[in-house]
Order: structure tokens, then C-alpha cells, then sequence
């Protein structure tokens, strides 16, 4: 499972509080991508009148900045997920060979960001759809406009902040079953001071995703962009390393039963074992009436299942009362 570190609009314009972000996330965490909201023509992206324009206007940085930022990410090493707002942006961001470049739920059926994604996007290269608040026909219109191998879906919204009971995990895992054909993950905004953050989080990457998103800060608890969502770094820390116990707990589905597994499950001293009710002669056949299955001091190498099938075979040697089955005792292998 993935961590993504989502940086948004938490700057505000302020670049040198961005390049310190950006910088604390890359250093003091396990953050393995770190996520970048790119806005290069603001025009394209809203309206003069909408409400916000002026606001987000004045916090716009340019290409040098944000050409800074991507070095300082890949510097270190993580991966670089762009989420794009504009036409301007997904040009810009394919200059830097992105792992992730992602369109936000805002955008999801804007054909124009899609057909110029589609245009110039390698199979390679995980295109990210924020599905949350969005309906299944969007997100099937979307799907099958890009007609791309390798989709992540990214699940949850911010309503500043995200309330558990809308956050729906089980319509997530109907989607998920849906879409089976994409990746998944939970980006997770519930109220940064809830004392049950964590835990909703945990039970997001529960359901079966492969990457978790979380808003982090340096200022926690400070009231500016994306604040009622973001965790701090220590926060993220201490995520990342119940995540991994998830993981561990999640194992790797395989149906061999692991070696934990295979210790429990020792006949004899654990499972029951067959024992014989009677004496056998050398030669004789191995029948139900003859064995008990109980737990023994001694260890078998049959199950209580091949016994079952070992029936009407013949046994090597004379038996008497009380012997632990062994395969060795009958004469052919068993398995």
C-alpha cells in the first residue's frame, strides 16, 4: 500500500511555506508520493466572477516554482503525483515524467483536459481519477473517453472535513467490484482534530485499496487552506506504521496456508490424528471401523483427510492397538 502526502492549496501562495512543506514531507516521513496541485491558466480553470478567482489569482505560482518543487521531490526519491487543472498544466507536467497525473472529481468529464490527456499519456503512466462526489455514470463516461490501461481510481471528498457516515465505504467496495479492472484508493478527509481520524482512515485502506491520500501540515491545527483535514507530519508518521501492520495483516491472499498456518495445523500434537482402535496384520486393508482420530503425543504426516482416502490400503507391517498412522506404515504414498 502507498501513502500519498497531498499538498493542495494548503500554501496559499506563500511558496516559501510550500518549499518547507514539501521539504518535511519528503524528509521526516514515509510519504511514497507526494502530490502537487497545478494551475498554470487560472482563465481556463474558473471564471473572473467566480467567488474565489481573485483569492486563488494572487496564489498562483509559475513554472520556475514549481520546477523547484518537482527537483526537490525527486531529489528524494518519491514518487510524483501532478494533479492538473487546466491545458496549460498537463503540458507542463508531462516534462518531468510524473508516476501519477491525476484529474480531480471537478473535472472528470471535461472532455477537452481528457482528450489532451489521452493524447500525449504513455501506458506507464497511472492516470488518477477523483471519483468522489461523482456519479457512476461519470465515472464510467470518463473511463471508457480515455480508453487507458492503467486508471487509479481515488475515492473520497472534502467537505471540510468529510463526515464518517458520507464517506460510504460499502458503496466503495460495490465500485470497486464494478471497476475491477482499475486501482483504488481512499483519499481520506475527516476532521483534523477527530479524535476517530485515524481510525477511519485505517478502516478506508481496509477495504482493499492500494493507496491512501492524506492532507498533511506543518502548522497543524492552524486555520488556512485544506486545515480541517490535514494531519501533522508526526501524524503521517505514526499512519504510515499502522499501515504496514495493515499490510501485514492483509498478507498476500494466497489459499497455501503459510507457515504460521502450517505450524498450527500439526497433526497429532494439534489437529487430531488417526489412531488405531485394533490390531492390524501386515498386509491387511485400512478401514473406518479400525482408526479413532484424537489428539496424540506423537506427530503424523497424514491429515485426518488423507487417511480418509487412504482407506482399503494395505499396511506395511503388524500394528498394534494405539499406533499414530504415519504414511510410512501403508504402502503406497499418500497425496
Amino acid at each position: 500500500m502507498k501513502l500519498i502526502a497531498e499538498t493542495a492549496w494548503h500554501h496559499e501562495g506563500d511558496f516559501k511555506f510550500m518549499e518547507n512543506l514539501v521539504i518535511e514531507i519528503c524528509t521526516k516521513t514515509k510519504a511514497d508520493i507526494v502530490k502537487l496541485h497545478i494551475t498554470l491558466d487560472l482563465d481556463e480553470y474558473m471564471e473572473k466572477k467566480h467567488p474565489s478567482y481573485n483569492v486563488i489569482n494572487s496564489w498562483l505560482f509559475s513554472k520556475e516554482q514549481w520546477t523547484h518543487l518537482i527537483k526537490i521531490i525527486r531529489k528524494n526519491k518519491k514518487e510524483l503525483m501532478l494533479l492538473v487543472n487546466d491545458l496549460a498544466a498537463i503540458d507542463f507536467a508531462f516534462n518531468f515524467s510524473p508516476e501519477y497525473i491525476e484529474i480531480h472529481s471537478v473535472c472528470l468529464n471535461d472532455i477537452f483536459l481528457l482528450n489532451k490527456l489521452k493524447k500525449h499519456i504513455k501506458t506507464d503512466v497511472k492516470v488518477v481519477l477523483g471519483v468522489g462526489g461523482t456519479s457512476i455514470e461519470e465515472i464510467e463516461y470518463a473511463v471508457n473517453y480515455l480508453e487507458h490501461p492503467n486508471i487509479l481510481m481515488m475515492f473520497g471528498f472534502q467537505n471540510y472535513p468529510t463526515v464518517y457516515h458520507d464517506i460510504n465505504l460499502g458503496k466503495i467496495r460495490r465500485l470497486m467490484k464494478l471497476f475491477s479492472g482499475a486501482e483504488f484508493g481512499y483519499a481520506d478527509h475527516t476532521a483534523w482534530d477527530s479524535p476517530q481520524n485515524e481510525l477511519i482512515t485505517l478502516l478506508g485502506a481496509a477495504t482493499g485499496v492500494g493507496y491512501i491520500e492524506k492532507h498533511v501540515t506543518t502548522m497543524y491545527g492552524e486555520e488556512r487552506t485544506d486545515w480541517s483535514a490535514a494531519i501533522s507530519i508526526k501524524m503521517f508518521r505514526d499512519l504510515a506504521k499502522k499501515v504496514e501492520i495493515l499490510e501485514k495483516l492483509e498478507g498476500d491472499a494466497s489459499l497455501a496456508m503459510n507457515q504460521g498456518e502450517l505450524e498450527y495445523s500439526k497433526f497429532g500434537l494439534m489437529k487430531k490424528a488417526a489412531v488405531l482402535k485394533v490390531e492390524v496384520h501386515a498386509g491387511e486393508r485400512l478401514t473406518k471401523e479400525k482408526i479413532r482420530f484424537t489428539r496424540t503425543k506423537s506427530l503424523s504426516d497424514l491429515s485426518q483427510l488423507d487417511v480418509i482416502q487412504s482407506f482399503g490400503v494395505k499396511v506395511t507391517k503388524f500394528l498394534p492397538v494405539g499406533t499414530v498412522l504415519t504414511s510410512k506404515l501403508l504402502q503406497r504414498e499418500i497425496g
